[in-house]
């Protein structure tokens, strides 16, 4: 096994989630290198199959220890409260007060002095438990406000902040991956984002103590000090990713991104003493791929509907309600959501709702996704496809995937006006920018697009583009790399030897 040069891919999360790792594998198969990706396991247990034959996919189980022990550190934190008061349980004082108030009125317990005192005992002692009961209340509020207003200062203090301490998960991934990683002792570690570089360098420097060498390629999917923030994504939160990332990046051999503005920035930033190379995640050239079905028939709306289409994540950095707020001012126009990974999530439920507010809801429609090789054809019978992502610093530098997918699906583009992806319409000349947020500008080029849609088709038809832009062209970057990295030109593909499947479950157990 090993006249092959092995190279062991991996990723923080179930490996089928993430296209571009599954696209980057089968080019590395098919250059005759052994590969070998390791996910997480989304239901804890261990599996170990093949993808196609050529590559062998663990997914691996893992406890998060780390992260869960430091927010059990955060639970104690905060529940912790003046010892004197002690705990405080309204239902109990309740209770107390409604059981005093049936003693004296029964008539039973009699009207001698003995029982007067007692009861006014019972009296003075529910009154110190009442008084003690809103101590606690006026306690509880105070501490919350504290901590509501500690967070508020700290998760937006992106200096001085500790990777360790705040996302030690980092770590967990050093326990779900590092054992695997030693036990099967590649030629080189590919990590996939922020999360696992630490973990590949890491083995690198076991590997150089044990007199082997692991060559390390970090596959930057974005520019993490500008990853939009929402919901836990604090600045606190992203600038300790982004230490972490700094901490391991100049240790890498190679570095991997998607976009020219996001490898300027890595080596600038990084002081790399090379660029970054380049690979765009792009879909390949669109298969002849059986269809019963596409976006139209799908909505059930005839070809001369225009119809504006946008498939991928639903999250509010996406900016999907800019375009359904701007259906207002293009009452012919209809917009198809192919949700990922499903319309039946609670953030298209807000975009119904929203939809349904404007009174426009006849012409949204929320349509499940297909299968990744079928995305092109699927979306082909729309007039254009949108990307109306907010601005953030990490979007300005971004080329998603989709303006690949609506480009080789002769979709004209409708994209905010981010840097990169309005470098690429206007250079190219395949579609309109709007400005970021604004439903109303979104209107007017809408309005512009569907007119010069022809036009914008007849671009995107251009043999040239359609060869610079797919896959195949990508894959040839990524087969250069990795042959200037091991030093010998890369062979053809070979199917998965059943040893090698047995040599990763032997390491997973």
């Amino acid at each position: 096994m090993r006249n092959r040069r092995h190279v062991v891919a991996l990723v923080a999360n179930d490996i089928t989630n993430d296209s571009r790792v599954l696209k980057e594998a089968a080019v590395l198969a098919d250059a005759g290198l052994r590969v070998t990706l390791l996910g997480v396991s989304q239901d804890g247990r261990p599996t170990v199959d093949t993808m196609d034959g050529r590559a062998v996919l663990a997914r691996l189980p893992g406890a998060f220890r780390f992260k869960e022990a430091r927010l059990d550190r955060r639970r104690r934190r905060r529940d912790w409260r003046l010892p004197l008061l002690g705990a405080h349980v309204p239902a109990e004082v309740s209770l107390r007060k409604a059981l005093l108030a049936a003693r004296g009125a029964d008539p039973h317990l009699g009207s001698g002095p003995g029982r007067k005192l007692g009861h006014q005992l019972r009296q003075v002692a529910f009154l110190a438990a009442r008084a003690r009961g809103l101590a606690i209340r006026y306690e509880n509020r105070a501490f919350k406000f504290g901590w509501r207003a500690w967070d508020g200062v700290v998760s937006r203090t992106p200096w001085a902040v500790s990777w360790p301490a705040v996302v030690p998960e980092a770590y967990d991934y050093e326990a779900i991956f590092g054992p695997v990683i030693d036990r099967l002792a590649p030629d080189v570690v590919h990590a996939h984002d922020m999360h696992v570089i630490g973990v590949a360098v890491r083995a690198a420097a076991r590997a150089r103590t044990a007199g082997r060498t692991i060559k390390v390629v970090y596959d930057a999917h974005e520019y993490v000090p500008g990853i939009a923030r929402y919901g836990g994504r604090t600045r606190r939160f992203i600038a300790a990713w982004a230490n972490h990332e700094r901490d391991y990046l100049p240790a890498a051999d190679r570095v991997v991104t998607v976009s020219p503005a996001i490898a300027g920035r890595l080596e600038r930033e990084h002081a790399l003493d090379r660029t970054p190379e380049v690979v765009l995640n792009t879909p390949d050239v669109p298969e002849v791929v059986p269809m019963t079905d596409d976006i139209r028939s799908r909505t059930g709306l005839p070809r001369k509907v225009p119809l504006l289409v946008y498939s991928g994540g639903i999250t509010v950095v996406r900016g999907i309600d800019t375009v359904i707020r701007a259906l207002r001012r293009l009452p012919e126009v209809h917009l198809a959501v192919v949700a990922v990974p499903s319309p039946e999530v609670p953030a298209v439920d807000v975009l119904r709702k929203l939809a349904a507010d404007l009174g426009v809801t006849e012409r949204v429609h929320f349509v499940h996704p297909v299968e990744p090789r079928a995305v092109t054809t699927f979306l082909a019978t729309a007039d254009a496809g949108v990307i109306p992502m907010l601005r953030a610093p990490n979007h300005e530098m971004a080329l998603p995937n989709k303006l690949f997918e609506y480009s080789l699906a002769a979709l004209p583009l409708l994209v905010s006006d981010m840097a990169s992806m309005r470098e690429f319409v206007t250079g190219y000349g395949v579609g309109e920018v709007f400005a970021a947020g604004d439903p109303d500008d979104f209107a007017a080029r809408a309005e512009v697009l569907l007119e010069r849609r022809d036009v914008y088709r007849e671009q995107l038809a251009v043999p040239a583009f359609r060869t610079d832009i797919a896959w195949s062209g990508q894959a040839a970057r990524l087969r250069k790399l990795y042959a200037e990295l091991l030093g010998h030109e890369l062979g053809e593909g070979i199917p998965v030897r059943s040893e090698e499947v047995d040599a990763v479950r032997q390491a997973v157990s």
